[in-house]
């Protein structure tokens, strides 16, 4: 018994080296690894602030946009172009009150004329920095920002918050959660109180947090299109995403309640890998690119292949000036059909692409509101195809299409309700009508042709009581505007087209 005591005390020593020994060539290898890639990061950090420094200390500007997240989504010419002025964005992401309080004496110690000065600064890191700690935020705040802000009242400050995708949000705890959006409040309340502060907060609408396509390596770095949206909807916009003591509430219900959607029912939204949708239309499909497009929503949200063919300005009518949909349709035809193993396919740009074979092909038609604003008839009772007549266009080409491509699916998609004249209810010409009649003759032609028909003017979430909140000029959706039509399409394709 004691000899066998005496063993196993020696296989557990001998297992416990065999772990230390372990550990410490583990360490041999990892530590210095770590130390190395960390040595890079850092240093890589270090030249990034340099080259800021260097820039804000020897060139000529009147802004400069300082930010505690990348802001390589930013454009020094959009603030040249937009808002006439020379801007300076800086490269490295700031990461305490320290180094916020560097940039900011080079730029005022540089000798430019400042105007502006754009801040985007995080709450959370700046709690932080401090080490979670009250008495040394306000006195790292008051020394690296407050102070300045109030030394240079001449100066204007925009800040803008932080909008990160809806998961940074949902991977907090309650109490995470309730402190985290005190110290928003709390920098909220502390910034109004000089009169030369702006302060902005987007980060609340679906549109921008809902979308992962929106964001690129992270939950807070957004892509291009999204920064200039931003930069547009804040630094340009109409003021309503500014943020007050007295409106604060409203920014913040709407954020909890989103984040308790979402923890209760994550948002989904139909796969629709399988198909490939080609739009027709006017501005509403047109005027917008990139990832916050009615075409980007539908790609970024269902993994649809989208081909998008409309142009701004036109109609289903062809009116003479050779760019509506008769126009439009027959150099479609002649650049994108192909005759391919003895059946006609559809061939971006005359190319057959390998991601398309065995998709289910999808035609959505989406026109009306130019028609409307026109005048052009609604149909012509002596030639049900006439193209200078709304419906006459819109039957003749969508039959010459069925017979090319018979197997393809086929949807009228009507407008929303538009905000101009009368809302619709003044006839453009002797010719014209209301534009509720336009929407009707699309529903009364889906039905004749036995086309899908999706009715975005009656059962959409955009009435004429709330058309401000999703039309950006009374005719043409906002984000939140493309954001729900493109959901909708979504839903119907998934739940009405086989």
């Amino acid at each position: 018994m004691r000899g066998q005591k005496v063993k196993s005390g020696f296989q557990k020593n001998s297992h416990r080296s065999n772990w230390i020994l372990f550990i410490l060539l583990a360490a041999c290898v990892v530590f210095p690894a770590f130390f190395i890639l960390w040595q890079r990061v850092f240093s890589s950090e270090r030249e990034q602030m340099k080259e800021d420094l260097n820039r804000l200390s020897q060139e000529t500007y009147d802004s400069a946009l300082i930010s505690m997240h990348s802001a390589k989504s930013f454009r020094e010419e959009d603030f040249a172009y937009y808002l006439a002025l020379n801007t300076v964005i800086t490269s490295h992401a700031v990461k305490n009150t320290k180094e916020l309080s560097q940039y900011l004496d080079c730029i005022l110690e540089s000798g430019n004329d400042i105007s502006l000065l754009y801040l985007c600064l995080d709450p959370a890191l700046l709690w932080d920095s401090v080490g979670e700690n009250d008495r040394k935020w306000q006195e790292c705040l008051t020394k690296s920002l407050y102070s300045c802000i109030e030394a240079h009242p001449r100066i204007s400050f925009n800040v803008l918050l932080p909008y990160p995708y809806i998961d940074y949000w949902r991977n907090l705890e309650t109490e995470e959660l309730d402190t985290l959006l005190t110290v928003y409040h709390t920098l909220v309340n502390e910034l109004s109180a000089f009169p030369n502060v702006v302060t902005f907060f987007p980060g609340f609408e679906e549109w921008l947090m809902m979308v992962p396509g929106n964001y690129e390596e992270n939950v807070f770095d957004i892509n291009e299109d999204i920064g200039f949206t931003v930069f547009a909807n804040t630094f340009c916009g109409d003021g309503r995403y500014e943020i007050t003591p007295a409106n604060e509430d409203t920014f913040w219900n709407a954020l909890r309640d989103m984040i308790a959607r979402e923890n209760a029912a994550p948002t989904s939204y139909p796969d629709l890998s399988d198909w490939c949708l080609v739009l027709f239309g006017d501005s509403v499909l047109a005027n917008y690119t990139g990832s916050t497009s009615i075409p980007g929503y539908i790609s970024g949200l269902s993994g649809a292949c989208v081909y998008n063919y409309a142009i701004g300005g036109t109609s289903a009518a062809r009116r003479g000036e050779g760019n509506d949909l008769p126009d439009i349709f027959g150099r479609f035809v002649d650049e994108n059909i192909i005759v391919a193993e003895g059946n006609n396919m559809f061939a971006p740009d005359g190319t057959v692409l390998e991601e398309l074979k065995g998709k289910k092909l999808c035609f959505i038609f989406n026109y009306g509101i130019n028609d409307y604003y026109s005048g052009v008839p609604v149909a012509n009772p002596d030639d049900p195809n006439d193209i200078a007549s709304y419906t006459g266009s819109l039957r003749s080409c969508i039959r010459a299409l069925q017979i090319i491509l018979p197997d393809a699916r086929y949807i009228i998609m009507t407008p929303t309700h538009v905000q101009l004249f009368g809302q619709g209810t003044e006839p453009m010409s002797e010719k014209g009508s209301e534009f509720i009649t336009y929407i009707n003759a699309a529903e009364e032609l889906s039905s004749e042709m036995n086309l899908y028909f999706l009715d975005h003017y009656r059962d959409f979430t955009v009435t004429e009581h709330n058309a401000d909140y999703y039309l950006s000029d009374g005719t043409h959706p906002n984000e939140r505007g493309r954001y729900a039509i493109a959901a909708s399409l979504i839903s119907f394709i998934e739940g009405t087209v086989p």
